[in-house]
């Protein structure tokens, strides 16, 4: 019977400092969850503008797609922004989304590198082209 007595104490300690680090670890894997979603995201709205603007060479156009998308789509991400545009031979799309770490110090976790802001978001960016349609249509071909 003593012998539970003098184990109790230790037990709540250890299920404390247990119980922080898994908390903690869970709540790691749902950010980065959340960043790896939103980076898909991002990506995939680059390719709506780059795609569009290919086809129907309408920059304005594919730019209100693209944003349409990030703000249809993104989580936790209060800045978001894209653009489309388009060269001699391709349809370029460019996305991009400053994305809150949730945490505090998060973001030196998610971008060692130093490229997230100031005041600890995280910048997604991300870039697509495709080629303009017009030079596979039969009347364009050379």
């Amino acid at each position: 019977m003593g012998l539970v007595k003098e184990n109790r104490g230790s037990i709540m300690v250890e299920f404390a400092f247990g119980g922080i680090f898994f908390i903690g670890f869970v709540l790691g894997m749902i950010v980065i969850g959340i960043w790896i979603y939103n980076a898909s995201q991002v990506s995939q709205a680059a390719r709506i503008a780059a795609h569009n603007v290919a086809v129907t060479n309408n920059p304005a156009e594919s730019q209100n797609m693209a944003l349409k998308y990030l703000n249809n789509t993104l989580i936790a991400c209060p800045v978001k922004g894209a653009a489309a545009y388009s060269t001699t031979e391709n349809g370029c799309g460019v996305a991009e989304a400053y994305m809150s770490p949730l945490f505090p110090g998060f973001h030196k976790l998610l971008d060692p590198r130093g490229k997230s802001t100031t005041d600890g978001r995280i910048h997604i960016r991300k870039e697509a082209s495709r080629v303009l349609e017009y030079r596979f249509r039969p009347g364009s071909r050379q």
